[in-house]
């Protein structure tokens, strides 16, 4: 092998073995303390403000790490805070948290990317987002199930300034964070009726999306 492919590999197995080591020791007592609904409401109750901006920290760490599941967070405030404002604290944090990833990988550019893929294929990547319309991209990574927390790394690509990148992610990143958190909410309530019904409906609604953009060649 190459000493390129050497230091790809090495690079590639770094960075699971990080994640991994963040997932278990970051993400595992997070995610413990979050489920633990009865404590955190506790936590929340007791810091007022200061505990929701403890819980929207959380939530920055947890999307800057692209290993830990968000869906816990929110439907933990969905349960607590109910849908539409858990919603608004849980787009505030996520949007800060891909907005620093954004901001470090436009700082970085795609040189740590050369170490896990080749030129060619990176230059493939830039090309694909460019011709397919940046920020257009960038809506569909927010608004559509897709890897959004992985997206904001590279989401330099789009040549966005940051206000703009800060806007369309907030904006387009709440309908699916409303799904879960007003999800939480039902559960709460014990509503299983509408959560079912409202599941099913948001599926329909993303998978004729998705479909609808494939058939059209966008995505």
């Amino acid at each position: 092998m190459s000493k390129t492919t050497i230091k790809r590999i090495a690079f590639a197995l770094f960075l699971i073995i990080f994640l991994i080591a963040v997932y278990f020791f970051i993400g595992q007592p997070i995610l413990t303390f979050v489920n633990d609904t009865d404590s955190l409401q506790e936590f929340i109750a007791s810091k007022g403000v200061w505990g929701w901006g403890v819980f929207c920290f959380l939530i920055i760490v947890q999307t800057l790490s692209t290993c830990i599941p968000g869906t816990p967070f929110y439907l933990a405030a969905g349960f607590i805070l109910g849908g539409l404002k858990g919603a608004l604290v849980c787009d505030l944090g996520a949007t800060i948290g891909n907005s620093i990833a954004f901001i470090i990988g436009r700082r970085l550019g795609s040189k740590p990317l050369y170490f896990m893929f080749s030129e060619e294929r990176i230059k493939k990547i830039e090309d694909r987002i460019i011709a397919k319309n940046p920020v257009f991209i960038h809506f569909l990574f927010m608004l559509l199930p897709l890897p959004k927390d992985t997206y904001a790394w590279i989401g330099f690509y789009s040549k966005e300034s940051l206000p703009v990148w800060i806007i369309l992610t907030y904006v387009f990143r709440f309908p699916h964070i409303f799904v879960y958190t007003f999800g939480g909410e039902l559960l709460m309530e014990k509503n299983y009726a509408i959560l079912i019904a409202g599941a099913a409906f948001a599926i329909l609604v993303y998978l004729g999306l998705m479909l609808y953009l494939k058939k059209k060649k966008v995505a």
